[in-house]
């Protein structure tokens, strides 16, 4: 028993991969951007950006939001920490 470790004082939302820690920075850093944009200043592709944007805001750490430009078609969609 002695090799036991014990984390209490750590919660799941304090892991997170080095992907979606540079994902926050940009957010941080750049404020609400659109996932195309993400691909650009990362380099990785927009699945992979996509699939740790979903698992960031199932987290609640960041949200997305819409904005219509007054265009046809669909909106951009922006993602941004969340307050």
């Amino acid at each position: 028993m002695a090799n036991k470790v014990i984390m209490s004082n750590f919660e799941k939302k304090d892991f997170v991969t080095p992907l979606q820690n540079n994902l926050i920075k940009v957010l941080e850093k750049d404020g609400p951007i659109t996932r195309r944009e993400l691909v650009k200043v990362l380099k990785i592709p927009r699945t992979t950006i996509y699939d740790n944007l979903l698992k960031l805001q199932r987290r609640k750490l960041i949200e997305k939001f819409s904005r219509n430009n007054g265009r046809r078609g669909r909106p951009l969609v922006f993602w941004r920490i969340k307050e």
